[in-house]
């Protein structure tokens, strides 16, 4: 009996022994998890925290990009009003500058008559009626209005004329002798 019970009691021992390890096996393994969980619940936070920072962001970033879709839109709305008055203004610039040529091409034309006329006979220009001189005024107004001159240079111009005006009835006045009763005399 005393080997039975010796037996017993070193089976007993082993299994203890076994017993207590496997505990401490099992308490590590406990505290492990623990640990393992903490370490994940607080990741999972921070994982929640960026993953609402990122919905914001998303948010964020597509309102700006709708602004910036309608702000392209109204740049692109602006740009062709702006092509469309650009092509306007080119269309109606080309046809003043083709009106201004024409009157340009006609007033070089009269003055290539005027000098060819002055040649020929240099006191006739002096004889011009001042009285139709309004006319000729009134002429070089419109060819003035239609080469698109400056209101002051418009008033230099008339007022040149106007002087020449005033010029010719002043030689009137003073009964300055027209320059046809010279060309009788000059021996030429």
């Amino acid at each position: 009996l005393g080997q039975l019970e010796a037996k017993i009691t070193a089976q007993g021992e082993a299994e203890l022994k076994a017993f207590n390890e496997f505990t401490a096996w099992c308490d590590d393994a406990s505290r492990n998890t623990e640990y393992e969980i903490k370490t994940a619940t607080a990741s999972k936070e921070k994982l929640t925290a960026a993953i609402s920072k990122a919905a914001g962001d998303i948010e964020s970033a597509s309102s700006k990009i709708e602004e910036l879709a309608g702000g392209i839109a109204g740049d692109e709305a602006d740009l062709k009003s702006a092509t469309q008055i650009r092509d306007k203004e080119s269309a109606d610039f080309k046809a003043s500058e083709a009106e201004l040529m024409e009157s340009i091409d006609t007033v070089g034309r009269a003055i290539n008559i005027i000098e060819r006329e002055m040649r020929k006979n240099p006191a006739a220009f002096a004889q011009v009626d001042s009285k139709n001189l309004n006319s000729v005024i009134q002429t070089i107004s419109t060819v003035v209005d239609a080469a698109s001159f400056s209101t002051a240079d418009k008033d230099r111009l008339t007022a040149l004329v106007q002087s020449k005006d005033n010029t010719d009835s002043d030689d009137e006045e003073l009964g300055a002798p027209a320059a046809a009763t010279y060309e009788s005399h000059s021996s030429g």
